[in-house]
């Protein structure tokens, strides 16, 4: 091919402006010409001959640049897509695991008890347990009002965690009607009904719900 032919006569003198022309030649036509079955084989020994000679020679930091470019730009860095997901901790899972798995109505008492055992003082996990007992849509509906009741059983032991989950589902209400997205839909139901059983279990004033 006439480009593969040009490149070949570039490489000999590869230098100043030479080496301009070969970079622009590869990042406009370097990744048809590696790819197709008739030029990949000389395509790739032309490459490798550029990266070799970019090895050993003294250049400026500019045409060494260009050379990566072009080279990249044909053969890209792979990039490792396998990488493991950040494992949550295991006292995070723990609470995952009573909140969302243990948490029914014959287990809310056993469910609290446990709940009171966490390691409050542990900044991470207070903050995560408040998270999760505030985002009340992810728990299965009929379990809304295990949640209200387990909040109210952790006031007398835990002083501020009802204002910090009331406060929160006051702001996510908020939030999810200003917004209006018809996603939000089933969230802001689930926070509004959370809200109710809240205020059943008097842990919000009637001044927030009817003012």
């Amino acid at each position: 091919m006439d480009a593969l032919h040009c490149l070949k006569v570039l490489l000999q003198d590869f230098t100043h402006h030479f080496i301009e022309m070969a970079c622009n030649l590869l990042e406009t036509c370097g990744r048809f010409l590696y790819r197709s079955q008739d030029s990949h084989h000389r395509t790739k020994i032309y490459l490798e001959q550029m990266m070799r000679k970019k090895a050993v020679m003294t250049l400026e930091s500019r045409y060494v640049t260009m050379i990566e470019n072009a080279y990249y730009h044909i053969l890209p860095p792979e990039v490792n897509t396998t990488q493991k997901k950040k494992e949550k901790a295991a006292k995070l899972m723990y609470i995952d695991k009573l909140l969302f798995q243990d948490l029914a109505k014959p287990t809310t008492d056993k469910v609290l008890r446990q709940m009171r055992k966490l390691d409050w003082d542990d900044s991470e996990v207070s903050s995560y347990a408040i998270r999760c007992l505030t985002q009340i849509w992810k728990f299965k509906y009929f379990n809304i009002r295990c949640v209200a009741n387990m909040v109210s059983g952790l006031v007398g032991h835990l002083e501020g965690i009802g204002v910090q989950v009331v406060d929160a589902v006051l702001e996510d209400i908020r939030m999810c009607m200003e917004i209006g997205h018809p996603k939000f839909n089933q969230r802001r139901i689930a926070m509004i009904m959370y809200l109710g059983e809240l205020y059943n279990y008097r842990m919000v004033e009637s001044g927030d719900i009817f003012k």
